[in-house]
């Protein structure tokens, strides 16, 4: 039970890289305007994890964590002007509804579209993790995808939820709780990006690693 490859060491040592990558992302995070960047070498990671192509975390993660830097940064800036842009409709809004006025109701428009506004988040750093484009196409691209796998957006979404709820409600878990969530979510976003990769893409990456489960 306790060999180096058995499925119990396999899984400790799984969790240990988790633990260490969730640590990278949480320390990367905390100037705010790096959080892109951060979501987006942690991503990278997860990728390489699920197909045991990369032993090197933190090495990988600074190398992810430099090459999107500026792309990851200015979606990250975009999506947060966003948010806050979406949020502040929320709140003033909501304080005409609560002083009677009726279309003060209108917030919930707004929580709405803050939803799809995480869905559509939810694609972007992994995509900009795996595939080089323009900003542009970035932004259009994983919007497209978003609404063509919905299943899969809306699956993703109370994911993120639920492990958001569970952080919250349990602390401690912040030490594994994120790096967990893109661990899991990694595997989901792969069969959707596969979709879209070319015949030659696919063949050149299940060569590189015979292990990879679809």
């Amino acid at each position: 039970m306790f060999k180096i490859d058995s499925p119990l060491m396999n899984f400790l040592n799984k969790v240990a890289d988790i633990m260490i990558l969730n640590a990278l992302f949480i320390l990367c995070c905390l100037p705010v305007f790096t959080i892109g960047a951060s979501l987006s070498a942690a991503y990278y990671i997860c990728y390489k994890m699920i197909r045991n192509e990369d032993s090197y975390i933190v090495k990988g993660f600074f190398k992810s964590f430099k090459d999107n830097f500026k792309q990851s940064t200015i979606v990250w800036l975009i999506l947060m002007a966003l948010f806050v842009l979406l949020g502040m409709d929320c709140y003033i809004l909501w304080q005409y509804a609560e002083i009677g006025k009726t279309w003060g109701s209108a917030y919930m428009v707004f929580i709405v579209m803050m939803g799809f506004a995480i869905m559509w988040a939810i694609y972007l750093f992994p995509y900009m993790a795996r595939f080089a484009n323009t900003t542009k196409i970035v932004i259009k691209n994983t919007a497209c995808i978003a609404l063509l796998n919905l299943s899969t957006t809306i699956f993703l979404f109370i994911l993120l939820v639920a492990v958001v709820l569970m952080t919250y409600f349990f602390t401690f878990l912040i030490v594994l709780a994120p790096g967990l969530y893109m661990w899991m979510a990694n595997y989901s976003l792969e069969k959707v990006f596969r979709k879209y990769m070319s015949e030659e893409d696919i063949a050149e990456e299940d060569e590189r690693n015979r292990d990879y489960c679809n």
